[in-house]
């Protein structure tokens, strides 16, 4: 195979990541309409007395809203300083899968719904930042609370960047750490869904990802069956999410 041709199945491996962040985002909703079909809620029994007392910072809508371009700051950076080859790329793909249908698992399995959203009348008394926390609870499911994926997808970025590029990640910890601290301070979250979010994340590093890259897994699979491989898995995805759209 030529090598233009081989550079372009690598390229098409490495966006695989962002796409399967992509394909998550559509159907997190639609997971949500399963979990609450259960007819289930463990809120009442995540929720303490600790939580009633976290104050709502509607500030912190900023750096929940980070998040959303998280993935594409995080690739985009190793991208830029490790560049295409593809091995990598094929690992966090393989553990970012099983971190999110571990993450879908337990929210249809074990539903959660938040309980502790603001008054849409207190929000208004903050401005743009009150209407902005208003349209996230309306565009965000309730119910995939615990554990957070805006805790456990951050954490995740976070490993990969440390795993990858160990000297240059001084600014990122920082970034996912006020992301965390978002997810109670403008109340769409339990603090117990923080620590499963970071549990979750960090058991699929320490026994996918982590292993994976100390044996050099998936390093000799030529780029085009890889690749093959990857767009499959997620043309199945979004073949599913079709498919939930019609539940």
């Amino acid at each position: 195979m030529n090598t233009k041709r081989t550079f372009g199945w690598q390229r098409l491996e490495a966006l695989a990541p962002l796409l399967l962040f992509l394909l998550f985002g559509f159907t997190y909703n639609e997971i949500g309409q399963l979990a609450e079909l259960r007819g289930l809620d463990y809120g009442p029994t995540l929720s303490t007395s600790l939580d009633a007392g976290v104050p709502l910072v509607p500030l912190m809508m900023l750096p929940y809203a980070v998040f959303w371009f998280l993935p594409l700051l995080a690739m985009g950076y190793l991208y830029w300083k490790r560049g295409w080859e593809p091995a990598p790329y094929r690992r966090i793909f393989v553990a970012l899968a099983v971190l999110m249908l571990a993450c879908s698992t337990l929210w249809v399995l074990v539903p959660v719904h938040v309980g502790l959203r603001a008054d849409h009348a207190v929000l208004a008394d903050h401005g743009i930042l009150g209407r902005w926390i208003s349209l996230t609870y309306l565009a965000a499911s309730e119910w995939n609370a615990c554990p957070s994926f805006h805790v456990a997808g951050s954490w995740f970025l976070c490993r990969v960047v440390r795993l990858y590029l160990p000297h240059h990640t001084k600014l990122f910890p920082l970034v996912v750490t006020a992301i965390i601290a978002s997810t109670v301070l403008i109340r769409i979250h339990y603090l117990a869904d923080i620590v499963f979010g970071l549990a979750i994340s960090e058991l699929v590093y320490r026994f996918v990802l982590h292993p994976m890259e100390s044996r050099k897994a998936l390093e000799h699979i030529p780029s085009a069956r890889a690749a093959a491989c990857s767009m499959g898995i997620l043309a199945v995805g979004f073949a599913g999410y079709a498919l939930l759209l019609g539940i």
